[in-house]
């Protein structure tokens, strides 16, 4: 794939094509929304839901690719994106999964380099330990 730097102009589209099966919860999303302009943030965290679903489902190519879009986005990402997925989408994950006692293991062993470095920081930021985790 080609360079691509990954805005609030295209992140969802981005997003959308790799999943073609979140499009349903997009479409409520948007929706919900009266407002002309919503925040990426909101955007992100939306998928980061459908995520949690993905990762609860348990199905190892879909993680992949669960992993492999975060992990774009880290890397194509704006500084806007990049802080929009760290923040509203990882620690989301993070904080859903801990909440609900899914196991993490199966997600966090499919994250690439730059998405497991933001992982642990996460886990070194709340103290918890999550699961998956090896701190170094």
């Amino acid at each position: 794939m080609d360079y691509i730097q990954i805005d609030r102009t295209n992140c969802m589209e981005i997003i959308l094509q790799e999943f073609p099966a979140f499009r349903t919860q997009w479409d409520l999303h948007l929706a919900s929304w009266s407002l002309p302009d919503r925040p990426i943030a909101l955007d992100i965290a939306e998928f980061g839901d459908f995520a949690v679903d993905t990762i609860a489902a348990g199905i190892d190519t879909e993680i992949d690719r669960l992993a492999a879009i975060i992990e774009l986005m880290l890397l194509q990402g704006d500084l806007v994106i990049n802080y929009a997925v760290r923040t509203m989408f990882l620690e989301q994950i993070a904080h859903r999964c801990q909440r609900s006692g899914l196991d993490l293991a199966v997600f966090t062993r499919q994250l690439q380099p730059l998405s497991h470095y933001h992982w642990q920081a996460i886990d070194r930021q709340w103290r918890i330990h999550l699961p998956g985790i090896t701190i170094d």
